[in-house]
């Protein structure tokens, strides 16, 4: 069976010979000959089934961080012609080409609120929705205009499969339920959308960035084939998660840090442990990877591990 039969097994509930694999990673800010380069050696190196493409120089959107809220209320989206769009769309087709139709492919696609924070970062961006509203949702949805015209150009020109969609700031001690629901859900749930509008096989990544478990209940509606969340931050493990989210496809398993048992723990323990996930959530319906991406330097023969545990 092919890497991309088992995923698409997988996806639509029919037998494959194993549980595939998705360890995703973060490959920095490179020049786009080099960033297809790293795409390539990272997938045949790992071994990994399922690729997620993480284009660094994009996730930062093209603007002026001191831009005032005046400045900012007269911004216009960047539009289907600019490079932040052609450019992302270019770099997926760059790498589904080169890779020859060997992988399936999902490529990333930040909430518009992930995206605000990393461009402005998290203090700056959360003073500017505390003291400035209507220039914050203004941004939001210039963000959001723009996020879905890369979502649409991804998925209809380059090959790419489905989108990987983070989503962030729920965490417990950041808004309030009413004021996410005003403020940050309708930017997100709208990227959401325009995803499911052109591929079937997206994957909802309910991302613990910080460390402090999140409201899921806010995002788990949104109804893509597959979902991901941090294991450990959540305390919701995967066989909860079967019962929690029905019959979805769950990817995750093990936690992404360094010091844990997949960067740290012995071959006979990452094994012993890949064989206990199969034991309590079966074999079906199931991507063994992450919490989130895992080290730029982690001997990719741990993910190896994984993979012969899943044959043996």
């Amino acid at each position: 069976m092919t890497k991309k039969e088992r995923i698409l097994n997988t996806l639509e509930g029919r037998p494959a010979d194993r549980p595939p694999v998705c360890f995703w990673r973060h490959f920095g800010n490179l020049e786009p000959a080099e960033t297809v380069k790293a795409h390539l050696s990272y997938f045949h190196d790992s071994g990994i089934d399922l690729l997620k493409m993480m284009c660094d120089e994009f996730f930062v959107y093209p603007m002026d961080v001191n831009a005032t809220p005046e400045e900012i209320l007269r911004m216009k989206p960047l539009g289907s012609a600019s490079h932040y769009v052609r450019g992302q769309a270019e770099r997926a087709s760059q790498i589904n080409e080169a890779l020859h139709g060997e992988a399936f492919t999902l490529y990333n696609a930040f909430s518009p609120y992930a995206t605000l924070k990393h461009t402005l970062g998290d203090e700056k961006s959360m003073a500017l929705i505390r003291e400035h509203e209507e220039a914050a949702l203004h941004l939001l949805n210039i963000i959001c205009a723009d996020t879905c015209e890369i979502v649409k150009a991804v998925l209809t020109e380059s090959g790419t499969m489905g989108m990987m969609l983070p989503l962030q700031g729920a965490e417990h001690g950041r808004f309030s339920d009413e004021d996410y629901a005003r403020l940050i859900a309708p930017t997100e749930r709208a990227v959401v959308e325009c995803a499911q509008k052109y591929s079937d096989k997206n994957l909802l990544h309910m991302c613990g960035w910080d460390g402090i478990p999140d409201h899921l209940e806010r995002w788990e509606g949104y109804q893509t084939r597959m979902i991901n969340w941090d294991v450990d931050v959540e305390g919701l493990s995967l066989a909860d998660g079967r019962k929690r989210f029905g019959d979805r496809v769950l990817l995750g398993g093990f936690n992404n840090r360094p010091g844990t048992l997949l960067t740290s723990g012995s071959k006979a323990d990452i094994q012993a442990f890949t064989r206990k996930l199969l034991w309590s959530v079966g074999r079906e319906r199931l991507i063994i990877g992450a919490d989130c991406s895992i080290p730029k330097d982690i001997d990719l023969a741990r993910i190896h591990w994984v993979i012969e545990a899943l044959e043996a």
